[in-house]
């Protein structure tokens, strides 16, 4: 089995949770050839990994006539094996049109009947186990659960000089997120006025420098935060490309976020991360690592599997971000600046 590919269309951290089946591949078979076919909005987060040859763009809309030039496309590569780590029909549809003749994948119902080797996602277990076990079936073994990221050395020495000079400890923080293409849930915003009280104090307690960051549909959640802080803050709003963040994150001390791709991606390089839940599960999301601390509704914990968020209507009140209470996330701060 030398020639592999990999489906993973979206979304950032989704993406970030697959990047353990990459090493557990690269580990087990030093000498594969693996390719990925993701979305242009997911692609940076495989962009530059040492175990992947090249991106496949993948349609952002997936329809049958897209799905039928990319599946010729990929006939002409010839693949060995595929892992399917979504939970799209599509996705299986693909890789059965590329005459692909092993095909492995996250077997959801009548989703996965055109996958040869068949996954059923198990209740309870983090997307990046999901993953795993579909990995298994072409025989790699895992190598932790940790999601990874590697720094482009240029753009890493460059954020280096340019935090150089800021006050320690240096806590990044990422208000807004939860919209990402065909998907946009704001109720995994914690109010953002709480934000500006968590940079109040973490400033006044420990002098530290915060930096808000975002994109450009996060301006909403960072501004308002900048109307209500008391102390100074750093806006590097739609400033960063992904992996000038990621070179950020490497250089903080501390990331505090709600539930999105950078909190992956300050997991994926190392940094301390405060990871914000509600209504999603972080049972199924959390940003896994020695350093990466989840303030959460309890009841957040009871989602077993993506579909269970279709009982926000009886369960909403359980679920809302803002149960969690800014003491919650300062004491989960503050434990991770002194290295508990």
């Amino acid at each position: 089995m030398h020639r592999v590919l990999l489906v993973k269309p979206c979304c950032l951290g989704d993406a970030l949770m697959a990047t353990p089946v990459l090493r557990a591949l690269r580990t087990t078979y030093p000498d594969m050839t693996i390719d990925i076919a993701v979305t242009a909005w997911a692609a940076p987060a495989f962009d530059g990994h040492p175990a992947v040859r090249r991106l496949v763009p993948y349609p952002e809309r997936p329809a049958l006539p897209s799905v039928v030039r990319l599946a010729r496309r990929l006939r002409a590569e010839r693949y060995d094996a595929a892992l399917g780590l979504d939970r799209s029909p599509w996705v299986g549809m693909l890789l059965w049109a590329s005459g692909i003749p092993v095909r492995a994948g996250l077997a959801a119902g009548w989703r996965g009947l055109l996958y040869t080797h068949r996954v059923p996602p198990r209740p309870g277990r983090h997307e990046s186990e999901q993953y795993l076990a579909a990995a298994a079936q072409l025989g790699a073994v895992p190598r932790g659960l940790e999601p990874e990221f590697v720094v482009p050395e240029p753009i890493a020495r460059a954020m280096r000089e340019r935090v150089r000079h800021f006050r320690r400890p240096l806590v990044v923080i990422h208000p807004g997120g939860a919209i990402n293409p065909g998907s946009r849930l704001l109720a995994k915003r914690w109010p953002p006025e709480r934000f500006a009280l968590v940079a109040d104090r973490l400033t006044q307690v420990c002098g530290s420098t915060i930096i808000l960051v975002g994109a450009a549909t996060d301006r909403d959640a960072t501004a308002t935060v900048l109307a209500h802080a008391r102390t100074p803050l750093i806006d590097w709003t739609d400033q960063l490309c992904w992996p000038e963040l990621a070179a950020l994150l490497a250089e903080a001390d501390l990331f505090i976020g709600n539930d999105t791709g950078a909190g992956h991606l300050a997991a994926a390089v190392g940094t301390p991360t405060v990871s914000i839940f509600g209504p999603t599960s972080p049972l199924l999301y959390r940003p896994l690592g020695p350093k990466s601390v989840v303030c959460a509704p309890p009841a957040s914990w009871e989602l077993r599997e993506p579909r269970d968020i279709r009982r926000l209507s009886t369960i909403a009140d359980r679920l809302d971000i803002s149960q969690v209470t800014v003491d919650q996330v300062i004491d989960a701060a503050s434990r991770l600046l002194q290295g508990e």
